[in-house]
């Protein structure tokens, strides 16, 4: 018993020696015979922390070289658009339309105007109507009229409208004026399809292949890359007039309110066609709002980020928008292109008396010189 520890100290120095000396050996022979391996493993083993590190400033490059080629896209299509149109003996089909609806003057002095430039930049297709209510003053209208919109005054249709006509004052959910107009365009079964955007919608390229799309109703899903939610989001629907659709959505609307509360638009039309599975799910890239991925098809300034152009208390100047040439790398880029726009359009269109008689003209941020990011701050 008194050997022990001595054995043991015997024991450590044998398989010290048993695991040294073959790993020496090793490590002569292959220096010997390699001379150059060792160095450059060491080497290798740099090279690859390095890459490591600089991995995510690779990745952050190669989006840029997308957004700047997308940005370039963007800038030749605006320009050369429609001469790719005549070129392609692409011709304006009378049986399809774009549509949308304006039921307040604010909407219809900036959103809905922009919305209209950019279908006539990009789109070959040339019918596009704008249901109004009869709260849009003559000029507006002759403003949307002078854009491409054929305006048609029709009852604006929202919560409010339904407990009116049911007779009652119930609970309704989200309340948002006039948003279930919308719903009129199912009757026009003159069109074989219609794609409808919202009027805070903006086209970024050219996206007439929607009208071939076979199914009754499309959309593009509530969920973005990296979220989950089941449902589609109505900023923009392709879907094929149907008058007993229409009857079949009206009926529901009205089942649901009485057993429940009024939905939404949004929501009415998902449990027609989603609880149905009755509808295609688009691509993320004709619907994005609220962040920046691509590709960037269009954009839409749905909710909070970023706040509404016309409606933020801050804007680019004329010059700031003009200036604006860079790719769209955060949803606050798209106000400046909204402006830059806005502001070119009413020089194509001669609307710059209109644009200065309304609500919405500010002369102090237009012509002004305070940066738009010192004013927003």
């Amino acid at each position: 018993m008194m050997n022990t520890p001595g054995r043991e100290r015997g024991s450590r120095r044998k398989i010290l020696a048993l695991t040294l000396i073959p790993t020496v050996i090793i490590v002569t022979f292959v220096f010997v015979w390699r001379p150059l391996l060792l160095p450059y493993s060491f080497t290798y083993a740099k090279i690859i922390i390095s890459e490591s590190w600089s991995y995510e400033q690779r990745l952050q490059e190669n989006k840029m070289e997308l957004a700047l080629k997308e940005w370039r896209m963007y800038q030749i299509e605006s320009r050369f658009g429609q001469e790719w149109c005549k070129e392609k003996h692409i011709k304006s089909r009378s049986n399809v339309a774009w549509l949308t609806i304006v039921f307040d003057e604010i909407h219809a002095s900036s959103a809905a105007l922009v919305l209209g430039h950019s279908i006539r930049t990009f789109s070959c297709q040339k019918n596009m109507i704008a249901l109004i209510s009869k709260t849009v003053s003559e000029g507006t209208r002759k403003a949307l009229q002078s854009v491409g919109w054929e305006t048609r005054l029709v009852e604006e249709m929202d919560c409010h409208w339904l407990d009116a006509k049911l007779g009652g004052d119930r609970r309704s959910g989200i309340e948002i004026r006039g948003t279930h107009t919308r719903f009129h365009a199912w009757n026009y079964t003159q069109y074989s399809k219609i794609i409808y955007v919202d009027a805070d919608y903006m086209l970024m390229t050219n996206i007439d292949h929607l009208f071939d799309i076979p199914d009754d109703f499309a959309a593009v899903p509530c969920a973005r890359p990296g979220v989950l939610d089941p449902c589609f989001n109505a900023g923009l629907l392709v879907f094929r007039p149907d008058v007993n659709y229409y009857r079949e959505i009206m009926n529901l609307w009205q089942e649901i309110t009485r057993i429940d509360t009024c939905p939404n638009d949004q929501v009415l039309l998902w449990h027609y066609y989603g609880d149905a599975d009755n509808w295609k799910a688009l691509p993320y890239a004709y619907n994005i709002r609220r962040v920046i991925y691509r590709p960037l098809s269009s954009f839409h300034f749905a909710c909070c980020r970023p706040p509404k152009p016309w409606a933020a208390k801050c804007r680019p100047s004329r010059k700031e928008a003009h200036d604006y040439d860079r790719p769209v790398l955060v949803p606050e880029d798209m106000v400046y292109l909204f402006w830059k726009n806005l502001y070119e359009l009413l020089v194509k269109y001669n609307l710059e008396d209109w644009w200065r008689s309304t609500e919405l003209f500010r002369p102090a941020q237009e012509f002004g010189s305070v940066p738009y990011a010192d004013c927003k701050r």
